[in-house]
């Protein structure tokens, strides 16, 4: 096998103008997660077939029907759609257009999209063959790298759903398209921005970067702001009324499918939504700080905003006027969206990935500082 074949001269991921703006609805897992499949960016170069976990001394056969083998000079990856991808003994991905990746410090995590986690740890150097190989899937480590230690090992069952809900919610490298491109996910909130370290040359149809707003949170937590507001509040009377009906518009508002705002959009990072309702996001002056604000219509002040920082989401009930003449801008406590974000994609983001997020953010239209 010649795996050597795959490097070839240096290639990099040319930069396009805008990255889409996305609202997924209706794909989120029992578990609460949202699946790769979800992120509109390709199935990841699967069989629907499927295939039967397999396991020889180099080699294994994923139960997506993608084939990983190693040697001492990389890793390959065939998958059904006929594409290949090399891990070189530097953590190095690359394709045979040139196109590659730079190296990862330390153990690199590709997230497959049938639900399997390709495990690659160095052996120093980056000259040296890899220290050791290993494919997860659901409860089974599959150590098949090097050929001596080849070992199948069964653990206890999992308990948070369907493998193929739960490989991306780990701080992996997305694999999607058809098996050649591979994204890095920087998780905020409801936000997951995802961020291409690996395209091919000839790539037109996927974007550098997307970044996806789970709807299914946003429409559940609005189901639960009548219960959140009191029977009969004195300072904002109508506030029972109208929680009643943005409940009742939850499931309408962020109907199955997704909405996309256009790459080739201007001015405020604003999602059409239906009947008249638009979902605007912004940055906030300070530094770990967004907002997602549901507006009607033309209304200049939202109904509802959440808003988002690096330890906690949470539903806010817009006062009429918005806070004008230093009055207060929300009615009651936040509605805390913790454990929902959590199950969709755990993890804290670094700073350098944040900062990207932002300037991201900042590019598309939202206003604000960038962090």
């Amino acid at each position: 096998m010649a795996l050597l074949g795959l490097l070839v001269a240096v290639g990099l991921v040319a930069p396009q103008e805008q990255a889409p703006f996305v609202v997924v609805s209706g794909a989120r897992h029992a578990s609460g997660a949202l699946p790769m499949a979800a992120f509109g960016l390709g199935d990841g170069g699967l069989s629907d077939a499927g295939a039967r976990l397999a396991l020889a001394p180099g080699d294994v056969l994923s139960p997506g029907g993608i084939r990983v083998r190693a040697r001492a000079e990389g890793v390959k990856l065939d998958f059904p759609s006929g594409a290949e991808l090399l891990v070189t003994p530097s953590l190095r991905l690359c394709l045979r257009d040139g196109a590659q990746s730079l190296p990862v410090l330390g153990r690199l995590v590709l997230a497959l999209a049938d639900g399997s986690l390709l495990e690659l740890e160095p052996d120093g150097g980056g000259r040296r063959p890899l220290r050791r190989a290993t494919l997860v899937h659901g409860n089974v480590r599959q150590v098949f790298w090097p050929p001596q230690q080849a070992v199948l090992v069964e653990a206890g069952m999992r308990r948070d759903g369907d493998a193929r809900t739960t490989a991306a919610r780990t701080d992996a490298y997305l694999v999607l398209g058809d098996g050649r491109c591979v994204y890095r996910a920087v998780a905020f909130g409801p936000l997951l921005g995802l961020r291409a370290v690996l395209l091919p040359r000839d790539e037109q149809r996927l974007p550098p970067a997307r970044i996806v707003v789970a709807g299914d949170v946003l429409a559940a937590s609005l189901q639960r702001l009548p219960a959140h507001v009191p029977p009969h509040p004195v300072q904002f009377p109508q506030a029972p009324e109208a929680a009643q009906r943005l409940a009742t518009l939850a499931n309408v508002l962020f109907a199955p499918g997704m909405v996309e705002r256009s790459a080739r959009a201007r001015g405020p990072l604003v999602l059409a939504l239906p009947r008249e309702w638009r979902l605007r996001c912004d940055l906030g002056q300070d530094p770990g700080f967004a907002t997602l604000g549901l507006y009607r219509a033309d209304a200049t002040v939202p109904a509802v905003e959440w808003t988002i920082n690096r330890a906690r989401t949470e539903l806010r009930l817009v006062r009429p006027f918005g806070g004008e003449n230093g009055s207060p801008r929300y009615f009651l406590r936040g509605l805390d969206l913790t454990d929902e974000v959590r199950a969709l994609w755990p993890g804290r983001p670094g700073p350098e990935d944040l900062r990207w997020l932002d300037q991201t953010l900042a590019h598309l239209g939202g206003r604000g500082q960038a962090r």
